[in-house]
């Protein structure tokens, strides 16, 4: 009964954060994005970059962080500025500078994984600083409260699915999905948090805006297929790494990258859904 009640209450509180951000305006929504970036990242590191680290190590840590906070940033202040459109070639000059810097500090790190270190470094920003900036610069290209509750449903649909596919899962779970990496997750699971989706799509559809019903069952579909490969990916490092949680951030819920493993996956998705078939959404 103490666990659910903690597992209960921290799953309040992350829920109630989420929300607050999304709806208090881009400024909320950045920071949002920066600390799960940074603590992703830093989760990330201590799982696939293990023991001791070097002095360059820690210099590269340090490179590491400071890009993956402009990269999910940097989009979203040059679209929410007024600046010349010759400030868009910041980042072409930033990322090619970060690789050289990234790669010249691997030289001197003394350990015997230096080039497995380095990977997993700019794996990181792919992983989880990327999906971030997405979402960061699709919030504030749009800078419309509709965005707010698109990425808001985003959200829900992802909550309902993992809820949907555990009772589903539970009662009548017999087929595997995956059992090479999540041998608890089971078809009937699987099809549970999408018919949980589905029905949040359709209620969303008729009571809440005067957007396509087909096009929210199109988006709760794709969200349920996405949030499950992300939560797959994540088994998968956790399972190389021969590990039960990514971390302990979270009381009852592990660390902050078994809270946001579908939605890195899911981030991408959406934006590109979003772009092709907005008009229809709202």
């Amino acid at each position: 009964m103490k666990n659910l009640l903690v597992r209960s209450l921290s799953g309040i509180i992350y829920v109630a954060l989420i929300v607050f951000c999304i709806w208090s305006g881009s400024a909320w929504f950045a920071v949002l994005s920066s600390v799960f970036t940074l603590l992703g990242i830093i989760e990330f590191q201590k799982i696939t970059v293990p023991g001791p680290r070097t002095t360059a190590a820690k210099a590269a840590f340090i490179v590491d962080a400071a890009a993956a906070l402009l990269l999910c940033n940097l989009a979203a202040i040059c679209l929410s500025s007024l600046l010349e459109w010759w400030m868009f070639y910041i980042p072409a000059m930033i990322i090619p500078a970060y690789f050289v810097c990234r790669y010249t500090l691997a030289l001197y790190d003394r350990s015997e994984k230096a080039l497995h270190n380095a990977a997993m470094s700019v794996f990181s920003l792919i992983y989880i600083a990327l999906p971030f900036g997405i979402l960061n610069t699709l919030y504030v290209f749009y800078n419309a409260p509709h965005i707010r509750f698109l990425l808001l449903m985003m959200f829900i649909f992802i909550w309902l699915n993992d809820t949907g596919a555990y009772c589903a899962g539970s009662l009548f779970g017999k087929r595997r999905l995956f059992p090479r990496l999540s041998p608890k997750k089971s078809w009937e699971g699987f099809f549970g948090g999408m018919a949980f989706c589905i029905i949040a799509a359709v209620i969303t559809a008729k009571f809440f805006t005067t957007g396509s019903m087909l096009a929210w069952i199109a988006l709760s579909i794709m969200v349920c297929i996405l949030s499950t490969w992300g939560d797959l990916f994540e088994s998968l490092i956790k399972r190389t790494y021969a590990i039960k949680d990514s971390g302990n951030l979270i009381p009852g819920h592990g660390g902050i990258l078994d809270r946001i493993d579908s939605l890195l996956f899911v981030s991408i998705g959406t934006a590109i859904f979003i772009m092709l078939a907005n008009n229809y959404l709202l």
